[in-house]
């Protein structure tokens, strides 16, 4: 496996982040890790530098809902020394209650799509490296809910009349962000850089066994024996971000560590340059 230097992972104090997180210390990679609580990061710092003292762990506090905290968070990336050569996109929302950014986004559509857009294009300096290097990475996340989704609604993504749980409001996100990929892949390939979406299945975490109102009930009560446990969905993301995998390929969609079709929606041209459009014009207010 290409050894990965330094990683940045979003969302990495709980769930499959926190577990990708537990991975790569392991194989003494240094992290820099992107949340919203400083107090859990701090907690997570501490925990894993026990384990492995040597690592060096950077911590970078923002709300991903935020667009100006998400600039804010870039800066200080950029600033740190080296470059970074994987970009782990996991932090998510699932709810079914309408909650706004302070950019007046619904909360799903900014952390799930927007967020990712943002941090990779702007790291991607940071991630850049020239031909015959070991690519860069950039995973992004996308979720099995896609399946069920016959079309990606751009009219109502950014901000829905109404929010939908599992298989509706967030669906709709995590096929919009499957959908960045095919274009960033063209976008970043210049630079030596990866993206690949990971539907990382099934899995055991506070979003879908705690009484989620997103997730739907049924699911709820299956999750603890169907789901499967972080660690072991956390293991596959990471293996999938190998820049050695697939032949070194990007503008990947994978589940289950295989490579799938995209669906329909997600590689209609015409969609995906609609979808990047209204991003770059949601960034440009700021």
């Amino acid at each position: 496996m290409s050894k990965i230097k330094t990683v940045v992972i979003t969302g990495s104090t709980g769930g499959i982040g926190r577990e990708i997180a537990k991975i790569l210390a392991l194989r003494g990679d240094n992290l820099i890790l992107l949340n919203r609580s400083e107090t859990k990061s701090e907690a997570q710092r501490s925990e894993l530098l026990a384990a492995h003292p040597n690592l060096n762990i950077e911590l970078v506090i923002a709300d991903l809902t935020d667009t100006t905290e998400i600039a804010n968070a870039i800066t200080k990336i950029n600033a740190l020394p080296g470059r970074v050569d994987a970009l782990y996109n996991n932090s998510g929302i699932l709810t079914s209650e309408k909650l706004l950014s302070a950019q007046g986004y619904e909360s799903q559509f900014a952390v799930n799509v927007l967020a990712p857009y943002d941090l990779t294009l702007g790291l991607k300096d940071k991630m850049a490296r020239p031909t015959g290097e070991s690519p860069g990475v950039v995973v992004l996340f996308s979720s099995s809910a896609i399946n069920s989704q016959k079309t990606l609604n751009l009219d109502e993504l950014a901000n829905p009349k109404k929010v939908s749980g599992l298989m509706g409001t967030y669906a709709q996100t995590k096929l919009a962000v499957t959908a960045l990929v095919p274009v960033l892949s063209n976008r970043l390939r210049a630079d030596n850089i990866l993206v690949r979406a990971v539907d990382p299945g099934a899995t055991k975490t506070a979003m879908t066994t705690s009484g989620n109102s997103g997730m739907p009930k049924i699911l709820q009560w299956l999750a603890p024996l169907l789901f499967s446990p972080a660690d072991k969905q956390a293991a596959k993301v990471v293996d999938s971000a190998d820049p050695s995998a697939f032949a070194g390929q990007t503008g990947l969609y994978l589940a289950n560590q295989k490579q799938r079709k995209f669906p329909k929606p997600a590689s209609d041209k015409a969609i995906q340059k609609q979808l990047i459009a209204m991003l770059d014009a949601a960034l440009e207010k700021e």
